[in-house]
């Protein structure tokens, strides 16, 4: 029997699910846990775009990062992560070359020095949503019990992103929802209105 350590980590993560947090909050709270916990340089937090990775909130990286986007196929440690189950570490002797090379917000435009990385795909309702990265500038940072302790929070860090997800498609339902309520009150012609008529016209100044 496995049994999970709950961690400081794990309870943050917990308690913002039930926060009632802007979007983008939620994940950069998300990834400043993440590198707080594990000690590391950077963690991001990229979304699968068809065949591209685009990160959505991260920490210790630049911040034009945030409108890059990683073509799968160019970056053969994000697409090794995105097509495994499970936690994948690439040591520093790993001749893949690292997406993030100067990109890391203590060394920007700098070559990456020899480092750990480490990363996980994650996955919402059997489909894969993306990835989480970490990139240690210390070697050995990343040994079996952080790779561990990695896989335990999957299952809080996929929550994120799913809470996340629901909150914005209800926020969207809603101001959709608004704007027809809106529409459908400028259509109709109040009595104490000063306008008359119910032109085409008018209807669109109304509900402007």
């Amino acid at each position: 029997m496995v049994i999970m350590t709950i961690t400081t980590t794990h309870l943050l993560l917990l308690t913002d699910l039930v926060a009632d947090l802007p979007v983008a909050v939620r994940l950069q709270r998300l990834v400043v846990s993440l590198r707080a916990h594990f000690g590391c340089g950077a963690v991001a937090l990229l979304k699968l775009d068809g065949e591209h990775l685009r990160p959505v909130a991260m920490d210790g990286l630049v911040s034009d990062t945030l409108g890059r986007r990683f073509l799968v196929q160019d970056h053969p440690r994000l697409a090794t992560i995105l097509r495994r189950r499970g936690v994948t570490c690439f040591h520093h002797d790993s001749a893949m070359p690292d997406p993030y090379d100067g990109l890391i917000a203590e060394r920007p435009g700098e070559p990456l020095p020899v480092h750990d990385c480490m990363g996980m795909a994650l996955h919402l309702e059997g489909e894969r949503w993306g990835v989480v990265t970490l990139d240690a500038l210390q070697v050995g940072a990343f040994d079996s019990q952080a790779q561990r302790e990695l896989g335990e929070l999957a299952c809080a860090i996929e929550a994120a992103v799913r809470v996340t997800r629901l909150e914005a498609e209800i926020r969207a339902l809603r101001v959709s929802g608004a704007a027809a309520q809106a529409h459908a009150n400028a259509a109709t012609p109040r009595e104490d209105s000063d306008f008359l008529g119910q032109s085409e016209a008018i209807t669109q100044l109304l509900h402007e």
